[in-house]
């Protein structure tokens, strides 16, 4: 659905810009398309419209002029998608730089099935990916890891075994649209 959207979305902006151009300006544009990146891989329109919604965590569309001065002038734009999965990694990735005790948890589970993540205070529920892989050095403050009876006590949470308190900044460009926080 997401995916359909973000086709629709491109094709009428596309078709605005269009409507009011010159011929000769039409055409210019018209070889003009978007590069599109999933996960860091550079992929085709027809590739992006295999992903469905729910496997998406994050969608970043680059329009500055240091962005289109590295791709040439032969772009309208650059559109990065990451993946709930390759977020998932990411995040794992740095929290297991961060924290070794959560390293080693991780490592003797073998995932973080029995993990509840638990941002500034925040239950996350669903579609977390995200906002856990936003998380850098500039605003990561913190990791701690809670047992099931603190777990339970605290955030009435019984279906997890762990709680994975992270406490961070909110990022300074929140509301800019960069981050998904």
């Amino acid at each position: 659905m997401k995916q359909l959207a973000l086709t629709i979305l491109a094709i009428f902006s596309c078709l605005l810009n269009y409507a009011q151009s010159p011929p000769e300006r039409v055409a210019e544009k018209l070889e003009k398309k978007p590069i599109i990146f999933i996960d860091s891989i550079r992929v085709d329109i027809v590739e992006m419209q295999k992903y469905n919604a729910d496997q998406i965590a994050a969608v970043t569309v680059y329009k500055d002029s240091v962005t289109l001065g590295i791709f040439g002038n032969t772009t309208d734009g650059v559109v990065y998608i990451e993946t709930k999965d390759f977020s998932r990694k990411r995040f794992i990735n740095y929290f297991k730089s961060k924290s070794i005790e959560f390293k080693q948890l991780l490592e003797s589970l073998e995932n973080d099935n029995s993990f509840q993540y638990i941002l500034n205070g925040k239950v996350l529920a669903e579609n977390y990916e995200g906002n856990l892989a936003a998380i850098d050095d500039k605003i990561f403050r913190s990791l701690t890891i809670i047992d099931k009876k603190e777990l339970t006590s605290k955030y009435e949470n019984t279906s997890k075994d762990f709680g994975i308190l992270i406490a961070s900044d909110v990022p300074e460009n929140l509301y800019d649209g960069k981050n998904k926080f």
